[in-house]
């Protein structure tokens, strides 16, 4: 199973609309090069920047200029025809 992992720091924090825990935010991570991280990775993959919106309560599990580490795991193929579980 292949995994890519990447160290990134969240550059950004914007509210898009709401306040408290029904606001929604949009972060955004930009790659973390600090003390060498992500030199073996940048070889072969030499940017990224990754956005996602979240709930109030989520984007406070994040501060800005700390940073995360990114996994990339192969998932198993999904079967298109199988019920999808919402409760999870």
């Amino acid at each position: 199973m292949a995994v890519i992992t990447a160290k990134v720091k969240l550059v950004d924090r914007r509210v898009s609309y709401g306040e408290g825990d029904n606001r929604n935010e949009t972060l955004t991570f930009n790659v973390d090069y600090a003390a060498g991280r992500n030199k073996e990775w940048a070889q072969a993959t030499p940017w990224l920047t990754l956005q996602m919106g979240v709930k109030g309560a989520v984007a406070d599990l994040f501060e800005a200029g700390k940073a995360y580490t990114l996994q990339f795991v192969e998932d198993d193929p999904v079967d298109d025809a199988a019920p999808v579980d919402t409760d999870e």
